[in-house]
């Protein structure tokens, strides 16, 4: 996760060896004891925000439903699209809505750490050319709750879509559910007729993409008074949308209504997204959505909650009015890479009682309180981290290997510098200072399995999970290594542009590439992009270089880069 590596003979004589690591050696353990003391230095981040889940309101019925089975192949990284079928037979509202994830055999939720619900957005239209986003979950597996007296209309005559993205961290197949509990009112409830429908107005910072990311990159943004660095997205990312020009964090009003229930979903080191509203040139934030982080590491895990909106918080916004989202994370440790910001937003056909207009102060004070939708998750939790791990070699304490200009990947192993492999194949290949050394995912079937290649601190070989590695190294990052589909955006919100729907660089590909795309992402796609090689960078110093794979964080590697003059 081996076969055996031919490799050359390394031609050095004991002079030069001694020459090469003599002079380098007090310098790697100084490097190797701040590495260990910066993995224990961690700290958790205090927040502490109360919890608030008011269970199902009178008149509600809990209705389970799931998914699946869905059979989640070893290294599983791809997004489907699937139609819903489970879901009530009789019209009504809904009113609360709890995803999870589970194995198909025993009903239990899956560690993070094995295979974990990347995202799920369900569509919902009265027919497949009138899809919205209505209901979603990350695997913080936010709670939607409507406020007393709101709901989702409901009909069964609707069109549900089911986007999801489920990734396995390892080399094993997976079967899971996709698990949702609704709190559903049905119209033949006395409690029916007193319910206000809402529609979800869907703000991302990347607008409705299917694969809608961005990379908060280690050290940029603004530094605190604290010492920390926190970069906000798209705020401080001036070409964010020069791509095509349009700004999709942003939504212009389309009809007087009250904002009425509003969370957050970020990744791993985010730490708030903020809900703003503008008129007549001036801005107001109306909301802030909290990550709570349960890891005693702080904001580097999945073992984290995010904050909603209060049962009373109610805005009042007009047409024309412009709402704005943004992301925030702490880029302090590290890069993070394919993160995301989103906000789900309900809100009314028409204006209703009791809501504030934050441009106008004498509708009153708008209550900004935050809660978590739940308390920790116990499959969230991120044990057994960043611990002596005896499979995994220190690569600043071993001999330089031989000269490549290349490495495979295959079968979850770096052909040269596998820091899990044993003998000549595990020492890290040299590479000369001023060239690149060439990866190349060969890990079939390449529209499944990515792979990355992304620097870590050295040695990068203690105990892993979601919260280590961390992109704390040289600073390079290959991007997902394989190919994927693109589809039209006429199908999920207008528009004739052409998007992928992957993980993998957007970079146009052979459409025989994507042969392999399965279920109906395959039948709708209409082309494809992705690459499976990937170059390091000409200018790395010399030294030793740690890398891993962000998709399958137990996948590390190193390599040396060493002066141009040295022999091979």
């Amino acid at each position: 996760m081996s076969p055996s590596r031919p490799l050359l003979k390394i031609a050095l004589t004991v002079l030069a060896l001694c020459a090469l690591f003599a002079s380098s050696a007090n310098a790697d353990l100084a490097r190797q004891a701040r590495a260990d003391a910066n993995a224990s230095a961690f700290r958790a981040a205090k927040v502490n925000i109360p919890v608030r889940d008011p269970g199902p309101p009178p008149g509600a019925e809990v209705l389970n439903y799931k998914f699946g089975p869905m059979r989640i192949q070893p290294g599983q990284n791809l997004i489907n699209v699937d139609l819903q079928k489970e879901r009530p037979g009789v019209d009504g509202y809904i009113v609360g809505f709890r995803p999870g994830l589970v194995y198909a055999q025993n009903g239990k939720s899956p560690s993070v750490k094995i295979v974990h619900l990347h995202h799920a957005v369900w569509l919902v239209g009265d027919d497949l050319t009138h899809l919205k986003p209505t209901f979603a979950a990350g695997e913080e597996k936010t709670y939607f709750n409507a406020p007393p007296g709101f709901g989702w209309r409901y009909t069964t005559k609707q069109t549900w879509v089911l986007n999801h993205m489920i990734h396995d961290l390892t080399a094993q197949p997976q079967n899971v559910y996709l698990t949702y509990t609704l709190y559903f009112i049905p119209d033949t409830a006395p409690e029916a007729a007193n319910i206000t429908p809402i529609d979800t107005q869907w703000m991302d910072v990347q607008g409705v993409k299917p694969y809608p990311v961005f990379n908060a990159i280690k050290g940029k943004g603004t530094k605190t008074r604290a010492g920390t660095s926190e970069f906000t997205y798209p705020d401080q990312a001036p070409n964010a949308y020069k791509a095509d020009g349009i700004v999709r964090n942003k939504w212009v009003v389309d009809h007087d209504g009250t904002l009425v229930s509003t969370a957050g979903h970020l990744h791993p080191g985010g730490l708030f997204t903020d809900l703003t509203l503008s008129r007549d040139g001036v801005t107001k934030r109306i909301f802030r959505s909290r990550a709570d982080y349960f890891e005693p590491a702080g904001s580097v895990s999945w073992d984290v909650a995010m904050s909603a909106t209060a049962p009373d918080w109610k805005v009042n916004v007009k047409k024309g009015d412009v709402l704005s989202v943004n992301a925030t994370y702490d880029t302090s440790r590290a890069s993070w890479y394919e993160v995301m910001g989103i906000m789900v937003v309900g809100i009314t056909k028409n204006p209703v009682p009791g809501g504030v207009d934050p441009f106008d102060p004498s509708t009153g004070t708008l209550d900004q309180s935050d809660y978590l939708t739940h308390g920790r998750l116990k499959e969230n939790i991120d044990n057994g981290v960043r611990k002596p791990n005896p499979g995994l070699r220190n690569p600043i304490r071993l001999r330089t290997g031989p000269f490549k200009d290349r490495i495979v990947i295959r079968n979850f192993i770096y052909s040269q510098g596998d820091l899990s492999y044993p003998g000549k194949a595990g020492l890290p290949p040299a590479v000369r200072q001023g060239h690149s050394l060439t990866f190349v995912n060969e890990d079939a079937p390449l529209t499944e399995r990515f792979h990355t290649i992304t620097a870590c601190r050295a040695p990068c070989n203690l105990t892993g999970g979601i919260g280590y590695p961390l992109a704390n190294g040289a600073g390079f990052d290959s991007g997902e290594l394989g190919y994927g589909p693109t589809i039209s955006t006429l199908l999920y919100g207008g528009g004739d542009q052409t998007e992928p729907i992957t993980a993998v660089i957007d970079q146009p590909a052979d459409k025989s590439k994507c042969k392999g795309v399965p279920g109906l992402v395959g039948v709708i796609a209409n082309g494809c992009v992705g690459t499976q090689v990937y170059k390091t960078p000409k200018n790395l110093k010399p030294g030793t270089y740690s890398y891993f794979c962000r998709i399958h964080p137990f996948m590390r590697g190193a390599f040396r880069v060493v002066k141009s003059k040295a022999k091979a």
